[in-house]
């Protein structure tokens, strides 16, 4: 009887250990999802030149796809000839087994 309380003790254990890794790993591959969905952002920016138009888009395709997005003009040159903008990407981390979720962000820089 000792050995099948031990041996349902290891398989659950087991089990519990690997359900905690994939939601560590789903936790992860969400934040790199995000920091990727922030390149693309900060390319499509530039590409497009600083176009208001663009940068709508690309707030309404972030809030459809469960993210916040922030873009802040900043000018750094004081005849106005150098564009860039500060892109901040707001997304929650996840760990729902754990009871943990958290507002984190990214940070980059349109040029």
């Amino acid at each position: 009887m000792k050995h099948i309380i031990e041996a349902f003790s290891a398989v659950v254990c087991i089990a519990l250990a690997a359900f905690v890794s994939m939601a560590i790993l789903t936790a992860g591959s969400d934040v790199i999802a995000a920091k990727e969905y922030k390149a693309d952002v900060i390319a499509e920016i530039e590409n497009s030149n600083f176009n208001q138009e663009v940068i709508d888009a690309c707030t309404a395709q972030a809030a459809a796809a469960g993210y916040r997005l922030e873009i802040r003009n900043c000018t750094y040159d004081p005849y106005n000839d150098i564009n860039t903008a500060e892109v901040i990407l707001t997304y929650r981390y996840e760990l729902p087994l754990l009871g943990i979720s958290v507002e984190s962000s990214t940070r980059g820089v349109a040029r």
